[in-house]
């Protein structure tokens, strides 16, 4: 029986490597979402500023003090997002890291 590309992929390849997949993935969204520096780089529009970035110019921004209930507040809804992530992930993702037998 020959195999072209698709059905190697589609039937074997894929099979074996979702787990790591699966893995890879939340490790990048959650480095992805936790990025300060580059978006500080990059962006010049407030109105382009990423969550983390808000959560500082709230925490140290203006000449009052910092209203931290909000800036509390802020940072439960800015961790919600990783958390659900990996809350839906989290068999996939335990599997990738410690599956050793392909």
């Amino acid at each position: 029986m020959v195999l072209d590309h698709s059905s190697f992929f589609k039937d074997i390849l894929l099979p074996l490597s979702i787990t790591n997949i699966a893995a890879l993935f939340v490790i990048m969204f959650i480095y992805g979402w936790n990025q300060y520096l580059w978006p500080l780089l990059i962006t010049t529009d407030p109105s382009y500023y990423t969550i983390v970035m808000g959560i500082q110019r709230m925490a140290t921004g203006g000449d009052s003090e910092p209203l931290w209930h909000l800036v509390m507040a802020t940072v439960v809804v800015a961790a919600l997002p990783p958390v659900l992530v990996i809350l839906f992930m989290q068999r996939l993702f335990v599997k990738g890291l410690t599956e050793t037998e392909k």
